[in-house]
């Protein structure tokens, strides 16, 4: 899991009001449930690019560094944000491939 969408993981359940489920989601990190991944200096580069480049569609950090790591290590990105990441080109006029595509998702009831 890229870091930045840790700390919005993080931001997201705090404002919530699930704190416990928070701290549980740290702690799973640190016993190894989860691997914390950096971007690497290519990576950030990459993000800042993207966020120069898609100012006006108003991506965040942590969709930014998401789609470069992604990008950059040939990866699937799992996102529930469809609007950011279907729009944002990385590569040949290529998004990122998603884990989950939109049409996957369970019906909202």
């Amino acid at each position: 899991m890229p870091w930045p969408v840790y700390t919005e993981v993080d931001l997201l359940l705090r404002a919530r009001g699930h704190a416990k489920a928070a701290t549980a989601f740290g702690s799973a990190l640190l016993d190894g449930v989860h691997a914390l991944e950096h971007p690497t200096a290519e990576e950030l580069a990459h993000a800042i690019a993207i966020l120069e480049r898609y100012a006006d569609l108003g991506l965040d950090l942590p969709d930014a560094v998401t789609i470069a790591m992604a990008a950059r290590r040939r990866a699937l990105a799992w996102t529930w944000d469809y609007r950011h990441f279907r729009v944002v080109v990385v590569e040949r006029g290529q998004g990122v491939p998603l884990l989950v595509a939109e049409d996957e998702l369970p019906p909202v009831r």
